[in-house]
Protein backbone atom coordinates (compact mmCIF):
# COMPACT_ATOMS: atom_id res chain seq x y z
CA UNK A 1 0.00 0.00 0.00
CA UNK A 2 2.84 2.32 0.82
CA UNK A 3 4.63 1.88 -2.98
CA UNK A 4 1.20 2.62 -4.59
CA UNK A 5 1.04 6.28 -2.25
CA UNK A 6 3.84 7.38 -3.27
CA UNK A 7 3.23 7.91 -6.79
CA UNK A 8 -0.17 8.91 -6.33
CA UNK A 9 1.53 11.75 -4.30
CA UNK A 10 3.87 12.22 -7.01
CA UNK A 11 0.72 12.79 -9.59
CA UNK A 12 -0.94 15.29 -7.05
CA UNK A 13 1.95 16.69 -7.05
CA UNK A 14 2.45 17.70 -10.73
CA UNK A 15 -1.58 18.70 -10.69
CA UNK A 16 -0.74 21.23 -8.45
CA UNK A 17 2.36 22.46 -10.38
CA UNK A 18 -0.07 22.79 -13.77
CA UNK A 19 -2.38 24.17 -11.20
CA UNK A 20 0.02 26.65 -10.49
CA UNK A 21 0.69 27.79 -13.83
CA UNK A 22 -2.73 28.43 -14.87
CA UNK A 23 -2.91 31.83 -13.01
CA UNK A 24 0.97 32.96 -13.44
CA UNK A 25 0.19 32.52 -17.37
CA UNK A 26 -2.75 34.31 -17.67
CA UNK A 27 -1.64 37.42 -15.06
CA UNK A 28 2.39 37.54 -15.90
CA UNK A 29 2.87 35.70 -19.20
CA UNK A 30 0.22 36.58 -21.28
CA UNK A 31 -0.28 40.39 -20.84
CA UNK A 32 3.08 40.59 -22.66
CA UNK A 33 0.33 40.18 -25.69
CA UNK A 34 -1.94 42.98 -25.15
CA UNK A 35 -1.57 46.18 -27.01
CA UNK A 36 0.86 48.56 -24.27
CA UNK A 37 -2.17 50.68 -23.19
CA UNK A 38 -3.93 47.16 -21.97
CA UNK A 39 -0.83 45.96 -20.55
CA UNK A 40 -0.72 45.82 -16.41
CA UNK A 41 2.26 48.17 -15.90
CA UNK A 42 2.53 47.75 -12.45
CA UNK A 43 2.31 44.10 -12.25
CA UNK A 44 5.39 43.63 -14.94
CA UNK A 45 7.08 46.25 -13.02
CA UNK A 46 7.05 44.52 -10.06
CA UNK A 47 7.87 41.34 -11.76
CA UNK A 48 10.86 42.99 -13.59
CA UNK A 49 11.99 44.41 -10.21
CA UNK A 50 11.40 41.05 -8.24
CA UNK A 51 12.68 38.64 -10.51
CA UNK A 52 15.19 40.63 -12.77
CA UNK A 53 13.53 39.96 -15.62
CA UNK A 54 14.41 42.55 -18.38
CA UNK A 55 12.67 40.83 -20.83
CA UNK A 56 8.91 41.91 -19.41
CA UNK A 57 8.83 45.17 -19.91
CA UNK A 58 10.27 45.35 -23.44
CA UNK A 59 10.00 41.75 -24.77
CA UNK A 60 11.80 41.25 -27.90
CA UNK A 61 9.83 39.73 -30.96
CA UNK A 62 11.14 36.08 -30.27
CA UNK A 63 9.91 36.36 -26.83
CA UNK A 64 6.57 37.31 -27.94
CA UNK A 65 6.40 34.47 -30.17
CA UNK A 66 7.06 32.13 -27.62
CA UNK A 67 4.18 33.56 -25.36
CA UNK A 68 1.96 32.98 -28.17
CA UNK A 69 2.92 29.24 -27.91
CA UNK A 70 2.06 29.59 -24.12
CA UNK A 71 -1.08 30.63 -25.41
CA UNK A 72 -1.95 28.38 -26.92
CA UNK A 73 -0.18 25.61 -26.64
CA UNK A 74 0.64 25.38 -23.17
CA UNK A 75 -2.41 26.99 -21.17
CA UNK A 76 -4.94 24.91 -22.95
CA UNK A 77 -3.02 21.73 -21.85
CA UNK A 78 -2.66 23.15 -17.92
CA UNK A 79 -6.25 22.55 -17.11
CA UNK A 80 -6.27 18.97 -18.51
CA UNK A 81 -3.34 18.12 -17.07
CA UNK A 82 -4.51 19.44 -13.88
CA UNK A 83 -7.48 17.35 -14.04
CA UNK A 84 -5.80 14.07 -15.54
CA UNK A 85 -3.03 14.07 -12.52
CA UNK A 86 -5.33 14.72 -10.04
CA UNK A 87 -7.58 11.53 -11.36
CA UNK A 88 -4.97 9.60 -11.82
CA UNK A 89 -4.69 8.96 -15.31
CA UNK A 90 -1.68 10.69 -16.23
CA UNK A 91 1.61 9.56 -15.79
CA UNK A 92 4.40 11.91 -15.07
CA UNK A 93 5.92 11.41 -18.53
CA UNK A 94 3.25 13.45 -20.09
CA UNK A 95 4.83 16.60 -18.68
CA UNK A 96 7.78 16.27 -21.05
CA UNK A 97 5.97 18.14 -23.88
CA UNK A 98 5.62 21.41 -21.76
CA UNK A 99 8.87 20.82 -20.16
CA UNK A 100 10.37 20.55 -23.87
CA UNK A 101 8.74 24.08 -24.48
CA UNK A 102 9.77 25.73 -21.03
CA UNK A 103 13.46 24.29 -21.87
CA UNK A 104 14.07 25.84 -25.42
CA UNK A 105 12.27 29.15 -24.18
CA UNK A 106 14.79 28.64 -21.30
CA UNK A 107 17.72 28.42 -23.92
CA UNK A 108 16.48 31.41 -25.80
CA UNK A 109 16.51 33.54 -22.13
CA UNK A 110 19.56 32.72 -21.55
CA UNK A 111 21.30 33.29 -24.78
CA UNK A 112 19.61 36.77 -24.89
CA UNK A 113 21.06 37.43 -21.25
CA UNK A 114 24.49 36.31 -21.87
CA UNK A 115 24.70 38.42 -25.45
CA UNK A 116 23.14 41.50 -23.31
CA UNK A 117 25.80 41.11 -20.48
CA UNK A 118 28.94 41.30 -23.15
CA UNK A 119 27.17 44.00 -25.12
CA UNK A 120 27.15 46.16 -21.42
CA UNK A 121 31.06 45.21 -20.91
Amino acid sequence: AAMAAVPRWRERLFGLYFLSHIPVTLLVDLPLLLPDGLRPRELLEWYTATFRDPLMLQPPAWFKAFMYCEAVLQLPFFPVAVYAFLKGWCQPSVSTCPARHLFVTLAFCRAEEVYLSVLDT
